[in-house]
């Protein structure tokens, strides 16, 4: 007679797995916030449901195709916030409309993007972070904001990690040096996000022989180029009332009218001087440890005759802080390329990474936008810094990729 077989006992169910997770999820969670809130950071929880428009004008391309946008019973755009800067921002902003305060936040909530071509990749995830509003000691900001962001991912259980840097404002400054159409200086720093499309347009403008603007458009762009800007937009009226054209992505008929306006005017700019491209590709393809580069910099702007002394001496500011506030400056990189995929960014950008991760290797990440809280509503620009921690891929990266 055969023995009775004794069923096969997993260690542990799939319930028990998740609800392991979550656990260390939430002391991982509790971990990072005490780090915050030691440092003044007020906890926040701003809404998920969010008006799409802000989010479709202000985070960039990357984040635009992969929002989750949708119409309200009442008409409304709306999307889920896919990251929770703007969403903070938006509620400072409800609280001091004149934007005359500081502030600082802190948020550990959901977040939500679409991963096309790629199942494996969450489409809800958390995000916690900090964001410090009104501070008018930029550097000093930046380089607390780097240094939080670190000591909250070591609070979790980080160490081996890598620090990727870059500098929006000095892109900017160089551009603002250089001698070129101010269409160029508008479009070149609306790229800088994009760094396959930003050559490729780098490359067009050189020619600028008429396949700027490529698709079916170019027709009418070329036809309206060739009026003045009052006869312009009346045809242009004509041709979007005749087609009956409707609200799209958040923007309105007028918003269209303007950026299809702008197409035409850059198509009647003169083309870029090969000379300035060269310059553009030279400063670009500095990177290195960010001591050499300060030296690098400094002797490139001195050969090409720039003035960007003013945001040189920024950038070396910003260093010695991040040493004083122990920053491991031997674990950064800098690259001049460098801008992350939000374009409300304006100056100093970094991510920490853990390259043995593969895809999931962006840990945390943060940047100075100053511009954005205007853009939002705000009646003045006002000086804002943040960071943003990944808090599954940190887990992740705690567990040695387990």
């Amino acid at each position: 007679m055969m023995g009775r077989k004794e069923p096969l006992m997993p260690s542990a169910s799939p319930r028990n797995a998740d609800a392991d997770r979550l656990q260390a999820l939430e002391t991982q969670a509790s971990a990072i916030q005490d780090v915050f809130r030691h440092s003044g950071y007020q906890f926040i929880d701003p809404p998920i449901l969010q008006p799409a428009d802000v989010f479709l004008n202000l985070s960039g391309e990357d984040i635009r195709h992969r929002m989750y946008v949708f119409t309200d019973p009442g008409g409304d755009e709306v999307c889920l916030r896919p990251d929770l800067t703007i969403p903070t921002c938006r509620l400072y902003l409800a609280q001091d409309a004149k934007a005359t305060r500081s502030a600082k936040y802190c948020y550990n909530g959901r977040a939500f993007r679409y991963q096309p071509g790629d199942p494996t990749r969450p489409r809800e995830f958390r995000q916690a972070g900090a964001e410090w509003i009104g501070s008018r000691k930029r550097e000093q900001a930046d380089a607390k904001i780097i240094a939080l962001t670190i000591e909250a991912c070591h609070r979790a259980g980080l160490n081996d990690y890598q620090i990727k840097m870059g500098d929006v404002g000095l892109f900017f400054d160089l551009i603002g040096a250089l001698p070129m159409a101010e269409q160029w200086r508008r479009r070149l720093k609306r790229y800088i996000w994009q760094p396959a499309a930003f050559h490729e347009l780098l490359d067009r403008l050189v020619k600028n022989d008429g396949t700027l603007h490529r698709g079916p458009g170019t027709g009418l762009l070329n036809a309206l180029s060739k009026l003045d800007e009052e006869e312009a937009r009346a045809a242009l009226g004509d041709v979007l009332d005749l087609a009956q054209i409707a609200p799209v992505g958040g923007r309105s008929i007028e918003e269209i009218a303007d950026r299809l306006l702008a197409q035409a005017s850059e198509a009647r700019a003169d083309a870029l001087p090969r000379d300035t491209a060269k310059l553009i590709n030279d400063y670009l393809a500095i990177s290195g440890s960010p001591k050499r580069v300060v030296m690098r910099m400094r002797n490139f702007a001195k050969k090409a005759q720039l003035k960007i002394g003013g945001g040189l001496d920024r950038f070396e500011h910003r260093l010695d802080l991040m040493a004083d506030f122990g920053v491991p400056i031997n674990r950064m990189t800098f690259d001049a390329e460098f801008g992350r995929n939000m374009e409300y960014y304006t100056g100093f950008v970094f991510e920490l990474t853990v390259p043995a991760l593969g895809d999931n290797g962006q840990i945390a990440g943060g940047g100075r936008y100053d511009t954005l809280l205007h853009d939002l509503g705000a009646p003045k620009e006002v000086p804002a810094v943040g960071c943003m921690i990944r808090t599954e891929r940190l887990a992740l990266a705690v567990k040695g990729g387990t």
